[in-house]
C-alpha cells in the first residue's frame, strides 16, 4: 500500500522516534505485529503510555533480524531505505529480553518525521548542491574501532551533524589519561515532571553506554521552561580513577550517534557539548589522600616503633655492661695506703 499524502517527510536526527501518519502507522504496526506472533505482547516501561512491545526476543541485539522483519522505506523517486529492527526498536528498560516499537503515530499530523532511531548504523550523506540526502548502512562500532584517535577534540559537533563519525585528530600525538566526561543534554520534559525520575535516567544512560550506572552522575540541572537542562558528569570506573581516550571516545561516539535512547515518558534529548577533561595531580592526590594519610601514619608507627626498640636496647645493654660481682675487685675504688 502507498501512504502519500504530499506532505513530506522531515529527517530530524534530533527526534529520538520516527512518527508517522496515522494510517501508515497502522500498517506499519500490523505488519510487524503479524510477523512476530510468536512473541508475547507485553505492557511498555511507563503505564501512562500504550507502548507496543513484545518479550521473548532475546538479549543479543545483533540476533534481533532472526525475530524482526527488516522494513522497506520507499520514496517518491523510488529510492528505498532499508530499517532493520535496530532502527525501529528500543530496549524495554524494565524487562530484559523485551523491545518496543520506536515508531508512533504522529498524532493527526500528515506530515512524516524520521528521527534518530532511524539512521543508527547509518551514515547519511548532505548533498547540498544537488538537494540530496544518502544514507549508507555500516557497522558503526566496528567502523569506529578501525579509527585511532590518538588526541580528544575539545567540543561536541553540531546536533545536525551528530550523524556523522568525528573526524580523526593527527596520528602521533601523545595520550592522555581522561578524568572526567561533561555532557551538557536538552530534554524536552519539564523540570518537575523529570525530577523523580533522574536516577532511573542515569541507570538508563548507563546501560545504554555499557558503562557502570556509578559512573554517570548529575553534575547541574536548570530548567529552562517547557525543557530540562542536564550536565552529566561521566567518571572512570575502577581504582585507576582514569580512563583511555579510545574509552573516552567511544562513549561520546555512542552519545553524538543517539545510541542512547530514552522511554517516551522522558521525551526526546538534545546533546548540546561535551567536553573531556584530562586527569589533573590535583584530582589525583584528592582522589587518594586517605591512601596517602594512611601512608604517612604507617611510615610514622614504624618509625617510633625502631626508636622505642632502640631505645630499650641501649639501656638493657647499658644495664648488663655495669654489673659486677660483689666480691669483684675494682682498682679505683680500692684504698690507697696512708
Amino acid at each position: 500500500k502507498i501512504f502519500n499524502s504530499k506532505h513530506g517527510t522531515v529527517l530530524d536526527s534530533g527526534t529520538t522516534y520516527a512518527y508517522l501518519p496515522e494510517q501508515a502507522f497502522v500498517a506499519f504496526k500490523d505488519a510487524v505485529t503479524n510477523k512476530v506472533n510468536s512473541l508475547k505482547k507485553i505492557r511498555g516501561p511507563d503505564p501512562n503510555y500504550k507502548d507496543i512491545c513484545f518479550a521473548g526476543a532475546g538479549r543479543n541485539v545483533s540476533q534481533l533480524s532472526e525475530v524482526f522483519p527488516d522494513v522497506d522505506m520507499v520514496f517518491g523517486n523510488g529510492q528505498k531505505l532499508s530499517l532493520s529492527p535496530e532502527n525501529y526498536l528500543f530496549r524495554h528498560s524494565k524487562v530484559e529480553g523485551a523491545y518496543c516499537l520506536g515508531v508512533f503515530q504522529n498524532g493527526k499530523d500528515p506530515t512524516t518525521l524520521l528521527g534518530g532511531i532511524v539512521v543508527r548504523n547509518t551514515l547519511v550523506t548532505y548533498d547540498r548542491h544537488n538537494e540530496k540526502i544518502g544514507f549508507w548502512k555500516t557497522n558503526c562500532s566496528e567502523l569506529w574501532e578501525r579509527l585511532h584517535i590518538s588526541e580528544v577534540p575539545s567540543s561536541a559537533p553540531s546536533d545536525s551533524e551528530g550523524d556523522m563519525a568525528p573526524a580523526p585528530a593527527p596520528s602521533g600525538l601523545p595520550e592522555f589519561d581522561v578524568g572526567l566526561i561533561t555532557v551538557d543534554m536538552s530534554i524536552n520534559v519539564t523540570y518537575p515532571n523529570l525530577k523523580p525520575h533522574l536516577h532511573e535516567l542515569a541507570e538508563l544512560i548507563a546501560k545504554e553506554l555499557d558503562i557502570d550506572s556509578r559512573q554517570v552522575r548529575v553534575m547541574n540541572v536548570t530548567s529552562q521552561g517547557n525543557s530540562t537542562l542536564i550536565r552529566w558528569g561521566i567518571f572512570p570506573a575502577g581504582p585507576s580513577n582514569s580512563m583511555t581516550n579510545t574509552t573516552a571516545m567511544g562513549i561520546i561516539y555512542r552519545l553524538t550517534q543517539h545510541h542512547v535512547q530514552l522511554p517516551e515518558n522522558l521525551g526526546s534529548y538534545q546533546l548540546l557539548e561535551w567536553n573531556v577533561q584530562p586527569l589533573s595531580k590535583r584530582s589525583w592526590f584528592r582522589d587518594h589522600v586517605v591512601s596517602i594519610l594512611l601512608g604517612i601514619l604507617l611510615v610514622v608507627l614504624l618509625t617510633l616503633s625502631a626508636l622505642l626498640v632502640l631505645i630499650v636496647w641501649r639501656k638493657k645493654f647499658r644495664g648488663q655492661a655495669a654489673y659486677r660481682p660483689v666480691d669483684s675487685a675494682v682498682p679505683e675504688q680500692e684504698l690507697q695506703p696512708l
